[in-house]
C-alpha cells in the first residue's frame, strides 16, 4: 500500500489523530482547525490553572502572545528552576524542577552538618538526574519547535478574574457617580422650585 506524503498530514492537537491538511475538522474529535487561529497561551494558562482540561490544546506552533527566543533564554539560564515552564504554562514540570533544585541546594549547604549518604543514594540522584534530563530535553524541543505549548480559544477567557473584578469595580464606581450627579441635580431643582414658590407667595 502506497504511503501518503507526510507533508500532507497534520496531527490533531486534541486527540493526536492524523488528518489531511485540506480537512476542515478532525473526524475523530470534531475539532475545527480554523479555530486554532484564535488560540493564545494566555487563555491556555488560565485553563490550566482552572483545571479545565476540555478547553486545553497542546500545540507545537508558537502562539502570537509568547516568544520562542524568550523561552529559549529562560530555559538556557533558568531551566533548573523551571522558568520556561512557568512562562509557557507547564506548571507541574516547573514546580518539579523548582522543588528538586531547592532541595538540592539545601542538601549541598548542609552537607557538612548532616550525613546524607542514604539520602543521596535513594532520593537525591534520581530526581536530580530526571530534572537535568528534562531541562536539556526541553531546551532541544524548544529549539526545534517540538515543545508542546498549552493554548485555549481566547474568546473563552476574554478577561482574567483580576481584570474582570477591576472592570466591575469601575462600572460600579461609574454607576454610583452617575447616581450621585442625578441626585444632586434633583436636589438643586427642588431647592429652586421651593425658592420660586416662596417668592411667588411673597409677591402675592
Amino acid at each position: 500500500m502506497k504511503r501518503v506524503d507526510d507533508s500532507l498530514i497534520i496531527k490533531c492537537p486534541r486527540c493526536g489523530e492524523e488528518c489531511f491538511k485540506t480537512q476542515k475538522k478532525c473526524l475523530e474529535c470534531g475539532l475545527i482547525f480554523e479555530r486554532l487561529n484564535h488560540v493564545t497561551n494566555r487563555a491556555g494558562k488560565i485553563a490550566v490553572v482552572r483545571r479545565e482540561k476540555e478547553n486545553i490544546l497542546k500545540v507545537t506552533k508558537w502562539p502570537q502572545d509568547v516568544k520562542k527566543s524568550k523561552a529559549l533564554l529562560l530555559c538556557g539560564f533558568l531551566g533548573m528552576v523551571g522558568a520556561h515552564n512557568f512562562y509557557l504554562g507547564r506548571y507541574l514540570k516547573g514546580f518539579f524542577s523548582l522543588i528538586v533544585t531547592l532541595v538540592a541546594c539545601v542538601c549541598i549547604m548542609l552537607e557538612n552538618v548532616i550525613d546524607y549518604s542514604a539520602f543521596y543514594s535513594n532520593f537525591f540522584f534520581l530526581p536530580t538526574g530526571i530534572m537535568f534530563f528534562m531541562w536539556w530535553i526541553d531546551f532541544i524541543l524548544i529549539g526545534i519547535n517540538k515543545y508542546k505549548i498549552p493554548v485555549a480559544l481566547d474568546y473563552l477567557y476574554p478577561e482574567t478574574p483580576k481584570k474582570k473584578n477591576l472592570k466591575n469595580k469601575i462600572n460600579n464606581d461609574n454607576i454610583i457617580t452617575e447616581k450621585s450627579e442625578i441626585q444632586n441635580k434633583i436636589e438643586e431643582n427642588n431647592v429652586i422650585n421651593i425658592q420660586n414658590i416662596k417668592n411667588g407667595d411673597k409677591k402675592q
